[in-house]
């Protein structure tokens, strides 16, 4: 079972309508309402990949209750910690008028009280000694203590737990320090960290050799249309890139990304191996409308597209 911790969860709502311009009135087309934040994607995918699964995050108010009834309807498995703040909501807007063009709006989020990010840790000390590994993907919201991802990550140390880590923000660098199994970040996030750009593929590639000399057991760097890159526990640098297709929305691909790497670190692939599963999930999500979805029809028909990417000037 791969466990996935969400801090900062959203009821997620995406509304497809064509012709979007700002100061109209609108009627919507189709409209997905579903349990949202990085690590219900994650999770979302795992389970359409066949890998049981366990969310764990804070989840409060009305919208939280609306969050449960959706998740419990998907058939994810939930251990969700109730708290007093109402639970953010997210809006992607979708305009297949333009190009499948997206809008989105993220609220922030209620701030949560100490005492209640540490119910959400206890839960997840509780399910480690069944995990496989432990997933640690998205921000964290206001009023959680400044330590709130070390939290975790010493507990999956005490319990021999594997990381993936997949955040941002200030809490990182010293997160370096637990040698996560798996660091998985964006280019944008991934210069953030490494304090320069990374305006190419070949910074990419030395970018991902400098994150695991911070700490980081492996890394992943994804670049968009690009690829990924990435660099094993053994110092083997590779890259994958998918074949063009005729994407709608890449909402929650980088979270199908990781959820395929998971699932290939799970059974044994390898990160190399995993890296490519990753990128044909994260392809095929891009295939619908709504983040984290996907299906094995598409993942099989773009797994022999998947090129390894030349690392060579």
């Amino acid at each position: 079972m791969i466990v996935t911790v969400v801090p900062n969860p959203a009821l997620d709502k995406t509304i497809v309508l064509p012709d979007f311009k700002l100061g109209n009135i609108h009627r919507a087309g189709e409209v997905i309402i579903q349990a949202g934040g990085k690590g219900f994607n994650v999770a979302r995918a795992l389970r359409t990949l066949g890998v049981q699964e366990l969310v764990i995050g804070p989840v409060g108010g009305y919208a939280g209750k609306h969050l449960l009834a959706l998740a419990r309807q998907e058939g994810l498995e939930i251990d969700m910690q109730e708290v007093n703040a109402e639970l953010r909501t997210c809006l992607t807007i979708v305009d297949p008028a333009a190009d499948y063009r997206l809008t989105e709006i993220y609220e922030q989020g209620a701030s949560l009280s100490e005492a209640e990010w540490e119910a959400v840790v206890r839960r997840v000390m509780s399910a480690l000694p069944r995990a496989t590994s432990l997933v640690i993907s998205g921000s964290f919201p206001p009023g959680v203590p400044e330590d709130a991802l070390l939290m975790l990550l010493q507990q999956a140390r005490i319990a021999s737990v594997p990381v993936l880590l997949d955040t941002h923000g200030a809490q990182l660098p010293a997160a370096l320090a637990y040698r996560p199994a798996l660091l998985k970040l964006n280019q944008f996030e991934a210069g953030e960290l490494l304090g320069y750009p990374l305006t190419d593929l070949f910074q990419a590639v030395a970018g991902t050799v400098e994150l695991q000399r911070r700490g980081a057991q492996e890394v992943i760097i994804s670049l968009g249309k690009t690829g990924v890159v990435g660099c094993t526990a053994e110092g083997q640098r590779f890259g994958w890139i998918a074949p063009t297709i005729s994407a709608i929305s890449s909402t929650g691909s980088g979270d199908c990304l990781l959820a395929g790497i998971a699932a290939g670190l799970m059974r044994g692939q390898g990160l190399i191996q995993s890296a490519r599963l990753g990128v044909a999930a994260g392809a095929a999500n891009t295939l619908q409308i709504g983040a984290g979805r996907l299906n094995l029809y598409d993942i099989e028909t773009l797994l022999p597209g998947i090129q390894a990417l030349s690392l060579t000037s």
